[in-house]
């Protein structure tokens, strides 16, 4: 089920598209960078954006001709998905790039300059330098999830619950979702719950440790992700 906003009837100049691991959210702004439309609806296969944008932008005013980016997940370890939505979008939006959603935050973090942004959400990685040179820690998705992910925290809280066969069957955002659930429980004093999320954290903790290994000096950190997000969690990490 998508959700979709409309904040005015003004024409749209830009469109930018944040594809998470969870969600994919749409946000559309007027020549002074005013809201005009915003939607989110579940991420699935990057093979399935094209028709999804198409369906949601092109009622907007000014939709079809405003200048259209994309940031999405995998957009730097799976090079082909960037000529794919250019050529599955042609004649149709007005896409004018294609990058990852890690380059996203990290430069709304740094302005472009060098530090290390750890993303937790769905998955879980760490993007260290600046762009152009980034280096990627982590990330890799094994089958039980990135150490310390909001996928890898759900699996953990299937099997306490005895379910983790389920997972298997289950797409990576819903089963991250269960992390959520966790984390409720552990806010409430659940102590196995506790010591998964503290777990959690102590991998995030050492992803980050990885990213920073050789460095001298201070480095610059930032976080993100919707793991992350939950300020309880947050507070622990």
């Amino acid at each position: 089920m998508s959700q979709a906003t409309k904040k005015s009837g003004k024409k749209i100049a830009a469109i930018g598209v944040d594809r998470g691991g969870t969600w994919t959210r749409v946000a559309a702004f007027d020549r002074g960078l005013r809201p005009v439309c915003a939607a989110r609806w579940p991420t699935r296969s990057v093979r399935f954006l094209p028709g999804e944008l198409v369906n949601r932008v092109s009622p907007w005013p000014g939709g079809p001709r405003a200048a259209l980016a994309i940031a999405t997940r995998g957009a730097i370890s799976r090079k082909w998905k960037k000529p794919f939505l250019f050529k599955a979008l042609k004649n149709r939006l007005n896409l004018v790039d294609v990058i990852s959603d890690a380059e996203a935050a990290h430069f709304a973090a740094f302005g472009g300059k060098d530090g290390i942004l750890l993303i937790a959400g769905t998955g879980a990685v760490a993007f260290s330098g600046s762009p152009g040179s980034f280096k990627m820690t982590g990330g890799a998705n094994p089958p039980a999830g990135d150490p310390g992910s909001g996928r890898w925290l759900g699996r953990q809280y299937l099997g306490m619950l005895g379910r983790l066969r389920e997972a298997a069957a289950m797409g990576h955002g819903r089963c991250a979702s269960f992390a959520a659930k966790l984390l409720r429980r552990a806010q409430h004093g659940d102590a196995a719950c506790s010591a998964m999320a503290a777990a959690a954290q102590h991998e995030l903790a050492a992803l980050l440790a990885a990213a920073a290994a050789g460095k001298r000096g201070p480095v610059r950190t930032a976080l993100a992700g919707g793991l992350l997000d939950n300020e309880h969690f947050r507070d622990g990490f």
